[in-house]
């Protein structure tokens, strides 16, 4: 018996170890408004990204931050400097490329305790640019699809932008043929739709290109912030106004606006979408989450905010909210549209394959054999794992209550978290609820 206990211990203890590094929830700061309305909370309980890489085209990554502890892989850089994208070489804003992976794998750490929408996705960086701006766009850009396609990326987020030539179709061939590719192997692309929509309002991509989810910003109330683009190609918009921000140097700044918020935010959004659907294509997931946006202001698409606010929950939910096949599509319409007109085919939607072993661990294959483990071992010792696991709740407890945020750091206009308007499934999200868009 003895033998069997020891034997039984120590095979509750290699289940323990296989646990996901981000097993303790993170908890979202107060001014991290988007929580409440997106119902992070209860999409946590279906999953929190495991088993899903995102590529952050950006300025690289200060990976060392306790916002970003574990949560960042080895990547690239496309500009010449031959970095492995894990360090952020935008001193202007204090890191653009940190800031956009903490919206998307935050861990809840640090001074800041900032917590990312899918803090257990893993996030692949990719240098393309300096403090400047983007190096060569053309060549960076395209260059950057490739690497994340090529390292197994299935969202690729891109808050980044610069001017399209409307007469090639507002984007180089060179990115046209990384995003095909990429399609190929069953990427979502998401991109900024960019921040001059009070100025010149021009065309930018890779926003403005074939089978690119473009993404405008939006305030906590679904009012489309005064600077985003309004542009055709612009498909759904995402929270972009009072968004915090980690700088690379750890310091917090409460009051962010952009699209490229709004985009990284809907790539953590997709992340979730894809780790809870695996089998799911990139294709499927671009129309439903296209069909199933809360449309704003008037009726239909509008230049701001394409189709509507992004749902995660309702994209993410096949059962629940279902969305034909043949609900129109518009990203990839316009994709194949290009790809025939340039004697290609319509990218056929792949099967995705059944998660690799690298990722398994991570995902519900991986989950459900610990838990089967766990159960186990608690019939052959009750008494003992009762003991064991209140000792471990209270470390986890006292773990997730020591972060560090910082009181002083506060947005000037501290939202109110919305609840949910009235949906026909009880206690299932919409957005915004009706009386914070007047009766909309």
């Amino acid at each position: 018996m003895r033998g069997l206990l020891a034997a039984a211990a120590a095979l509750a203890l290699t289940a323990l170890s296989a646990s996901p590094a981000g097993a303790v929830t993170p908890r979202p700061r107060a001014d991290e408004w988007w929580f409440a309305p997106w119902a992070i909370s209860d999409i946590w309980k279906v999953t929190r990204g495991a088993g899903v890489t995102v590529a952050v085209l950006d300025s690289g990554v200060n990976a060392r931050l306790p916002e970003l502890a574990g949560a960042v892989l080895p990547g690239g850089d496309t500009t010449g400097q031959n970095t492995d994208g894990r360090t952020d070489f935008d001193k202007k804003n204090d890191g653009h490329g940190t800031a956009m992976s903490a919206l998307i794998v935050g861990q809840g750490g640090g001074r800041s305790g900032f917590a990312g929408v899918a803090p257990e996705a893993k996030l692949l960086p990719i240098r393309v640019s300096h403090s400047a701006g983007p190096i060569d766009s053309e060549q960076v850009f395209s260059a950057g699809i490739r690497y994340a396609t090529d390292h197994g990326a299935k969202v690729i987020n891109i808050s980044l932008a610069a001017d399209a030539d409307q007469e090639i179709d507002e984007c180089p061939t060179l990115v046209k043929r990384a995003i095909a590719d990429a399609i190929q192997h069953d990427v979502v692309i998401v991109a900024a739709a960019g921040d001059e929509g009070d100025a010149a309002n021009a065309p930018e991509y890779p926003a403005s290109c074939p089978g690119v989810l473009a993404v405008g910003a939006i305030d906590k109330y679904a009012e489309p912030w005064k600077s985003t683009q309004r542009q055709s190609y612009v498909t759904v918009a995402a929270p972009g106004v009072h968004v915090g921000w980690v700088g690379q140097s750890g310091k917090y700044y409460p009051n962010g606006w952009g699209s490229s918020q709004a985009s990284a935010l809907t790539a953590g959004g997709v992340a979730l979408i894809r780790s809870a659907n695996p089998r799911m294509s990139a294709r499927e997931v671009v129309q439903r989450i296209t069909a199933t946006a809360k449309d704003v202001g008037d009726p239909g698409r509008d230049s701001a905010t394409g189709y509507g606010v992004i749902r995660i929950y309702h994209a993410m939910m096949k059962n629940e909210y279902p969305v034909a096949a043949s609900e129109p599509n518009p990203v990839f319409e316009r994709f194949d549209a290009w790809q025939a007109r340039n004697g290609g085919r319509p990218t056929a939607a792949p099967t995705p394959p059944a998660a690799s072993g690298k990722q398994a661990g991570a995902g519900r294959a991986g989950r459900i054999a610990i838990v089967a483990v766990l159960a186990f071992v608690c019939v052959l010792l009750v008494s003992y794992f009762r003991s064991s696991h209140r000792k471990e709740a209270e470390r986890r407890r006292s773990q997730s209550s020591s972060g560090d945020p910082v009181t002083d750091a506060q947005t000037s206009h501290p939202p109110t978290a919305p609840t949910g308007d009235p949906s026909p499934h009880v206690g299932r999200p919409q957005f915004l609820p009706p009386d914070e868009t007047n009766g909309r």
